[in-house]
């Protein structure tokens, strides 16, 4: 199985090289969701034709290593995950695909290695400190809570319950094969971790930042591409969250634009 090893820890992420023949693409998905989620969506999908994919379990998800210890999930330390792929499949510089979880990744990869990135397609997520006051913070902080006690089948059930819909196949199966106390730790970490960056307007790595409209994130995430000199907003109507990763006809045009005028400038 293909791996890559951080250095400052020796955590090793689990990652599948679609290749392709245009230029690298890192994908990451959701929280509690590896790589198979984000393999699935529909931007993926009519990304493959062009590009060369490389899709990433987070620590703590999928194959990856699944350390327990909140400090091992600093966004510092993910972002030494991403380079070490890189590393590992001897790609100098790669666009980034975010989407949830992913995308707040991907702002920090932005903020900690924008040497390794040719541009970023972040989706669903903001580089803010996280505001408790929006409903799915305390949801998903409470349904990790029950996943310490009952394991990932309370996790499920406490989400059901806050949300009122069903989690169903496939992405069921995969929630309940993850690991509580590791997803839990991340989501500690992430509670603490704050804003990252002090200064977006410092920034110079083409961005498109979207968000399906009415979302808890959505006037931070437009807030960050209005800060950002380099990036751009686009809003989803009709869409939620989940939905949003499967937006191919209003999504894909602007991140191949993106794509291709990132690599011209190389």
């Amino acid at each position: 199985m293909p791996y890559a090893t951080n250095p400052s820890d020796g955590v090793r992420s689990y990652f599948e090289d679609w290749g392709g023949p245009g230029a690298p693409v890192i994908v990451y998905g959701g929280l509690a969701d590896p790589l198979q989620g984000s393999q699935e969506t529909g931007l993926a999908q009519a990304l493959r034709r062009g590009f060369r994919l490389v899709f990433v379990d987070h620590r703590g998800h999928g194959c990856s290593d699944k350390p327990r210890a909140v400090e091992a999930y600093s966004l510092a330390t993910r972002v030494g995950d991403f380079t070490a792929v890189l590393d590992a499949l001897t790609i100098p510089r790669a666009h980034v695909l975010g989407f949830s979880w992913g995308a707040r990744l991907g702002f920090a990869i932005g903020e900690h290695a924008p040497q390794r990135v040719l541009s970023m397609v972040l989706c669903g997520n903001q580089p803010y400190a996280w505001d408790i006051s929006w409903p799915f913070v305390p949801a998903i902080s409470a349904a990790l809570d029950a996943a310490q006690m009952q394991g990932m089948q309370g996790f499920v059930d406490s989400l059901e319950a806050s949300f009122g819909g069903r989690i169903t196949e496939p992405t069921l199966s995969r929630v309940l094969d993850s690991d509580p106390r590791a997803i839990g730790a991340a989501w500690q970490s992430a509670m603490v971790e704050g804003a990252i960056s002090a200064d977006l307007t410092r920034w110079r790595v083409p961005c498109l930042i979207y968000m399906a409209a009415g979302e808890d994130m959505y006037d931070n995430a437009a807030r960050a591409a209005a800060e950002i000199p380099t990036a751009r907003f686009l809003s989803l109507e009709g869409h939620t969250h989940v939905s949003a990763p499967d937006e191919v006809d209003a999504v894909l045009p602007h991140v191949i634009e993106l794509f291709r005028s990132a690599d011209s400038a190389q």
